[in-house]
């Protein structure tokens, strides 16, 4: 009988995108914390669009709280909260970059996508800065995700500005808590992705 409980919280954890971890707190005892991470399926795009660019992610910068990896709240009052048991796998910058970096790859729409420095030509820089990335409470019991993102496309070896954008999202979420915090966050992130994908193909498409 515990097996077949373990089992079925181990699948449970596993569809919901959840690491339970204990986190030693004060006096020796340990308490379960939870880390979750971003998961949705890379967008559908056209396969016989080729860009002749190279694209390079770098980790997306953040403001104030949301550089760590806590899970922030923004209370009615205008006040933070983080969470200390409920944290993002890393921090919601780096998970939007390495998922960006993931779709625009299976796409295979570009010669190559690049994470780090490289010294081959005409690879354009892609940079971020994440305002907001969590909850807005409005009562006890409603809360709102909220992904609140700027995006710029830079051109090769960073000498002009191709394309920026501020994109943000809310979504009234059907119930309070951070499991589903991470479920509405995840579906923001896909729509997020392909609006940027979609944006960059506008700017780099050929014009008659």
């Amino acid at each position: 009988m515990k097996k077949r409980i373990a089992l079925s919280l181990a699948v449970l954890l596993m569809f919901t995108g959840c690491i339970t971890v204990n986190v030693p707190l004060g006096g020796g005892d340990s308490a379960p914390a939870f880390q979750w991470q971003l998961k949705w399926n890379a967008p559908v795009q056209p396969g016989n669009l080729i860009y002749i660019n190279a694209l390079r992610i770098k980790d997306f910068d953040a403001s104030g709280s949301y550089q760590l990896s806590g899970m922030v709240i923004t209370n009615n009052d205008g006040t933070l909260s983080e969470s200390l048991n409920n944290r993002w796998a890393t921090r919601p910058g780096a998970m939007l970059s390495e998922m960006l970096s993931r779709d625009l790859q299976v796409s295979g729409n570009y010669p190559a996508i690049f994470r780090t420095a490289v010294s081959v030509s005409n690879v354009l820089t892609v940079e971020g800065y994440v305002r907001e990335f969590g909850a807005a409470q409005v009562d006890s019991t409603t809360w709102i995700a909220v992904m609140d993102v700027d995006v710029t496309l830079m051109g090769d070896r960073g000498s002009e500005v191709l394309f920026q954008k501020n994109y943000r999202f809310e979504k009234m979420m059907p119930e309070s808590g951070f499991k589903t915090l991470a479920e509405q966050m995840s579906l923001l992130g896909a729509l997020w992705s392909e609006e940027v994908m979609a944006d960059f193909a506008g700017v780099l498409l050929p014009r008659r």
